[in-house]
């Protein structure tokens, strides 16, 4: 029987790769726990946390994209294989240089970068090979189902990196991510991916990755949803790296209260991401991409006005929801119009949109919350991004990419 009979939830190729990625995820998000523990434990200075935060993120977009182009290049699987290998090896790095009692806060500067320019190399990878495991009428519940194991463990992560750390100390958070990337290299041992086009190139890799750009740019539904997802997370996605201030500032309920909105923002991305799975391409998912950019900026603007503890909270679970609606579907729709033979570009270009776009957003509300209020910016940046949506989607007529995609399969059908 066929994987397209028996679809997603009765596919052992995808239930492999999943499994796989979850147990990595676990170990991902203990390690960095453990990195920013260490980093406090170390200096003792709030700059030096944000700065080994900074030198995580900043190579995801400075590199992402190149990495895009170096993926058309070779075979995904082995791309995958060696890039896990690396993140594997440089988390056994820090644990040796941590159990040894050599590390010092210099040391952890660089290793922080190298993880930053290994975790680039690894997202469009991550992202592209999906594509190559399920079939095409089963991608929305795939990465749909992807975005699901990812919230949840980024909730069971931080706990397990908690128990380890008291028992064993920050190293042990290290070891159990080298460990765990057993779990995605066996998957990708394992896994039947399906052929896919390698693009070969004698020119340099900025050259094939701007040529991605160009890709994007002259392609009127690409170009629609990359803008979509930049807008949304500036001027949405941006309000969650406040909630700190926003647990402290507007509820007084400190470290607990982000706690409990953090919470909630994840619960409401698990059901978004469920409901998403239960989502079939098609007019329904174009339906529902539609109406939940759409709303992204309202729920923040919400988030805004709320006053009251327990309204942040259910709004807060709205907001989250609405980000994994709006990132994974607008996703889906990407990795469903771009050509095989641009998959890696793209989703590299993707992964620096929607990595720099909510720091960008979040260091902007901050920068202007010191003179506005908390409160009046995030509701100025969520009616921003309904203004922005409305001009960027018309409401009336189809997405652009719905037209493409429409003239697609008519082509494919004659």
């Amino acid at each position: 029987m066929s994987s397209a009979r028996r679809g997603l939830w009765r596919d052992w190729n995808y239930a492999i790769y999943a499994s796989g990625n979850a147990v990595s995820y676990l170990g991902t998000w203990a390690q960095r726990i453990g990195v920013g523990w260490l980093s406090w434990d170390l200096s003792h200075q709030t700059f030096w946390v944000g700065a080994i935060s900074l030198a995580q993120l900043l190579p995801l977009v400075v590199f992402g994209p190149l990495f895009g182009a170096l993926l058309d290049r070779h075979d995904r699987r082995r791309y995958a294989v060696g890039v896990n290998v690396a993140l594997a090896l440089l988390a056994l790095v820090l644990y040796a240089l941590t159990a040894n009692h050599v590390m010092t806060i210099w040391w952890l500067g660089l290793m922080a970068l190298a993880l930053g320019v290994a975790n680039a190399a690894f997202q469009a990878v991550r992202l592209a090979i999906i594509n190559d495991i399920v079939e095409p009428h089963d991608l929305p519940a795939a990465i749909a189902f992807n975005s699901l194991i990812y919230n949840l463990t980024r909730a069971l992560g931080p706990a397990l990196a908690g128990i380890v750390i008291a028992r064993w100390g920050i190293e042990a958070s290290f070891a159990v991510n080298a460990l765990s990337f057993l779990g995605i290299l066996a998957a990708l041992f394992r896994v039947h991916l399906r052929p896919h086009v390698i693009q070969p190139s004698s020119r340099g890799l900025w050259a094939d990755s701007l040529a991605g750009l160009r890709y994007v740019l002259d392609h009127a539904g690409l170009r629609q949803l990359v803008l979509l997802a930049g807008i949304t997370s500036i001027f949405a996605r941006g309000v969650m790296e406040l909630l700190p201030a926003f647990a402290d500032l507007v509820y007084a309920r400190g470290s607990v209260g982000l706690a409990n909105l953090t919470t909630a923002a994840g619960v409401g991305a698990i059901l978004g991401a469920l409901i998403l799975s239960r989502t079939p391409s098609g007019p329904r998912l174009f339906r529902l991409t539609r109406y939940s950019v759409l709303a992204f900026g309202v729920t923040v603007a919400a988030f805004g006005l709320c006053g009251a503890y327990w309204a942040g909270l259910v709004v807060a679970a709205v907001v989250g929801g609405n980000i994994v609606l709006c990132s994974v579907a607008l996703q889906v729709l990407v990795q469903s119009a771009v050509e095989d033979g641009f998959r890696g570009r793209v989703m590299g270009l993707w992964t620096a949109v929607n990595v720099a776009g909510p720091g960008i957003g979040g260091a902007l509300d901050g920068a202007l919350a010191h003179f506005l209020g908390l409160r009046t910016v995030t509701v100025a940046g969520g009616l921003s991004c309904v203004l922005l949506v409305a001009w960027a989607m018309p409401h009336r007529g189809p997405l652009r990419v719905e037209r493409s995609l429409g003239a697609k399969r008519a082509v494919e059908t004659r």
